[in-house]
């Protein structure tokens, strides 16, 4: 009778572990989406520090600057011809302005000096301006706060993806 009623009591122990994992979060459904600050953190890892990207010696035109927003995470795409250019990323001091210089570098496909543009919809970018200055051009990020980016960058097509968490 000892084993019975423990093998009873083991297969409730069972049933219960059971129903508890199958009732669990519904926000793991086995696909690869980014969960939004709505369900929690943005789980998004970066740095606030100072980066610097290789390019290309020869002059580069930079063709555009789009934002837009991926979840959480907002994306910059900075878009090149005919190869990437040398690029800096930092903060202005302790504002919230991410500074992006492109080191011997053209505006190009519509883009002028002070070209502006104040996307919506985005979570932390609030502007985007395009500056030239000494042969180097500048595009301003004015965010809602200092907050972690990275950078990633592609030779083919020649761009570099700033993504901010």
């Amino acid at each position: 009778m000892t084993l019975r009623r423990f093998l009873s009591s083991l297969l409730v122990v069972l049933a219960v572990f059971g129903l508890v994992t199958a009732c669990g979060s519904d926000s793991d459904n086995g696909s690869d989406a980014t969960p939004t600050n709505e369900t929690g953190p943005c789980p998004f890892s970066g740095t606030t520090a100072a980066q610097d990207l290789a390019g290309e010696p020869a002059p580069a035109t930079i063709t555009s600057a789009d934002p837009q927003t991926d979840g959480c995470i907002d994306n910059v795409q900075l878009k090149f011809s005919p190869a990437l250019a040398a690029s800096k990323f930092a903060y202005d001091g302790d504002t919230p302005v991410l500074v992006v210089t492109l080191s011997n570098t053209t505006l190009g496909g519509g883009l002028e000096a002070g070209t502006t543009q104040s996307p919506k919809n985005l979570n932390h970018v609030q502007k985007v301006e395009v500056a030239t200055t000494q042969g180097d051009v500048q595009v301003k990020l004015t965010l809602d706060e200092k907050r972690p980016f990275l950078v990633s960058s592609s030779q083919v097509p020649a761009e570099i993806e700033l993504s901010i968490g």
